[in-house]
């Protein structure tokens, strides 16, 4: 959409954040196999001749001191494939610049160039294409941990050091780069309470990119925070555009525009948006605009290109966000610091204000004194009924607690993950010291660390991930037979089906077990993490080897339309249905925001239903 040359989805995509880096092993010794989405590659010697054929791959291979005898041009300069960062990591002769759009590789000037290795990693081939590439010369894909185009940079950077004999030298890039984003986050910890949209405006529309694209990602990686309702909005395709409705969006702390380089009028034209200029953050100077090699900088998230990118946007943050604003927070005794709020130092009346802090909470062995139901439900989630003290009151609903029935419980600490609304937050903040427990979107993991520590329970949620660890090291010795498959996770509506995106906690847990969802999956409704409702003649993109199939709410059409689809001769022809592979599930906990014990519950359910115990 931004870019020339490739597709609006190619280019979001290509800068899509994965989930987990992977972990770096000692230096191989050749011949060394790497495993990818298409299988395996095993390179016999060290390789001489490498074709960079990845849209950002150049700047991995030279991070590691390779320089390949070709690269492929994405876009820029049509003539030079190497930009400013890299300059000096090129060794010998410069690529030769290989013009080959998405989709439309030219496998004989590839075979001309006689490669010993095809690195394709940023490439987003297909398997038809890597089996011709194949034939050429080995050739490495990205890891099948995460969808084409969105493997994380660390990840990549390791990946392709290991298949070149230069993980050390990966490694260390690696390290290099995190600690300066540490650097950062140490020196300036006022920006973990900062709010930031990262924003694109093209033909008269504005949007945003979440934590799941390589752009959003940096910024979180400084410490800022994306609210958890961009996230939810841009669903799989981790953008969005936003309408003149609710152009609120864009109001938050920082407001970051990546693509000045492709507006015509530049800074100008975006400013004189009347909307535009009306946001806070405008009227306050607290816009982020970067030249163009700083917006490439950004755009490759490279070993190589971050660093620029870092020198190009915190000056511009530091001018916001002064020293004078930035002093360390002193609390009282009983009190501390933490994300710069002061809370009790062992709270002991908790409210939590979604059902992923409630997981938490409830996780750690603490009853909270009030929740809020679950989203989009009516009462607390149906999967933690169990687990909730009947001592906790009901203080309203997902993200709109009724804020007198939370003051007459006189909490000491509120948690309140990814509440954008910045009015309720002072509101909560005046009543009791709130944090946003919100981490990087869909990283259960992380959330969960976060609550322990706010709860100063940093052993006890440690422990639980542990148990979580083995428990998937359990599941995947007696479940062997069955990682191969793949899954769908739906949501019935009283309409039919929504597909839900593999970026959900549930996808990210059963892609740690081992299994796989499908290349193709309805594109996501605009404002939602899943799809549009699928009808009965197009139930076929639910015919996958497993799928799991729930309603959010208990009662109602919803549940009224499942049950009846259960009789309905197109449903029971499905072959998932044919081998009893439909696993109907607890919509509540499958198809909704989770937290450790839905991790562990959704595990049981896949237990269960691969064993023939359901």
């Amino acid at each position: 959409m931004l870019f020339r040359r490739l597709s609006a989805f190619v280019l979001i995509a290509l800068f899509a954040i994965g989930l987990v880096p992977v972990v770096a092993q000692d230096a191989p010794t050749f011949p060394v196999t790497i495993e990818h989405q298409y299988g395996s590659t095993t390179i016999t010697e060290a390789p001489k001749r490498v074709v960079a054929i990845g849209f950002t791959e150049q700047d991995l291979l030279l991070s590691v001191g390779v320089t390949p005898i070709a690269a492929r041009y994405w876009y820029g300069d049509e003539t030079n494939v190497i930009f400013p960062w890299a300059v000096d990591k090129v060794e010998g002769d410069a690529p030769i610049v290989l013009n080959m759009p998405f989709g439309a590789l030219n496998l004989e000037a590839i075979l001309s160039l006689d490669p010993d290795l095809i690195s394709a990693v940023t490439s987003g081939v297909t398997e038809d294409e890597y089996k011709l590439l194949s034939e050429i010369a080995p050739t490495i894909v990205q890891s099948g941990d995460y969808i084409n185009f969105g493997m994380p940079w660390q990840a990549a950077t390791l990946l392709v050091g290991e298949s070149v004999g230069k993980l050390p030298e990966a490694e260390a890039a690696v390290a290099d780069v995190e600690a300066k984003f540490e650097e950062v986050r140490t020196e300036h910890p006022e920006y973990a309470e900062k709010s930031i949209v990262v924003a694109y405006y093209s033909e008269g529309t504005f949007g945003f990119y979440t934590d799941q694209d390589a752009r959003g990602r940096f910024f979180t990686e400084l410490g800022f925070n994306i609210p958890q309702e961009l996230v939810e909005i841009a669903g799989e395709a981790f953008y969005a555009n936003i309408s003149n409705e609710r152009f609120d969006l864009l109001n938050q702390d920082v407001i970051a525009i990546v693509n000045l380089q492709f507006v015509t009028g530049g800074r100008e034209t975006i400013e004189a948006d009347p909307l535009f200029s009306q946001l806070d953050a405008v009227k306050e100077g607290r816009v982020v605009y970067l030249d163009v090699n700083s917006e490439n900088a950004l755009g490759f998230s490279s070993p190589l290109s971050l660093p620029y990118a870092l020198d190009a946007v915190l000056p511009q943050l530091e001018a916001m966000f002064p020293a004078a604003e930035t002093a360390a927070v002193t609390c009282e005794a009983g009190l501390r610091a933490f994300a710069g709020v002061c809370i009790p130092e062992n709270p002991q009346r908790v409210v939590t204000i979604t059902d992923s802090d409630l997981d938490a909470v409830l996780a750690l062995g603490v009853d909270p004194i009030g929740i809020t139901n679950g989203r989009g439900q009516s009462t607390p989630p149906r999967y933690l009924s169990a687990s909730i003290p009947e001592t906790a009151t009901v203080v309203g609903d997902f993200f709109t607690p009724n804020l007198e029935a939370v003051l007459e419980l006189a909490p000491d600490l509120i948690l309140a993950a990814g509440l954008a609304d910045p009015a309720t937050l002072e509101q909560l903040n005046a009543i009791a010291p709130t944090v946003d427990t919100y981490v990087n979107g869909y990283d259960w993991k992380t959330h969960f660390q976060t609550v322990g520590d706010a709860l100063n329970k940093s052993a006890e949620a440690e422990a639980f991930l542990t148990g979580y660890t083995d428990r998937i090291a359990e599941l995947q010795t007696t479940l062997a037979d069955n990682l191969d498959d793949q899954f769908i996770v739906a949501r019935w509506s009283a309409d039919g089906p929504q597909v839900m995106a593999p970026i959900t906690f549930v996808s990210a847990v059963l892609f740690e077990l081992g299994l796989s969802s499908p290349e193709e999956i309805p594109e996501l409704e605009g404002g939602h993490a899943h799809s549009a409702p699928l009808s009965l003649e197009t139930l076929g993109v639910i015919d996958t080897d497993w799928a799991f199939l729930g309603t959010l709410q208990s009662e109602g059409d919803a549940v009224d339309a499942f049950e009846a689809v259960k009789e309905n001769p197109l449903f029971q022809a499905l072959e998932v249905a044919k081998n009893n592979h439909v696993v109907f599930v607890d919509g509540s906990l499958w198809t909704s925001s989770g937290g450790p014990l839905a991790v562990m519950l959704v595990l049981d359910n896949v237990e269960a239903a691969f064993t023939g115990a359901q």
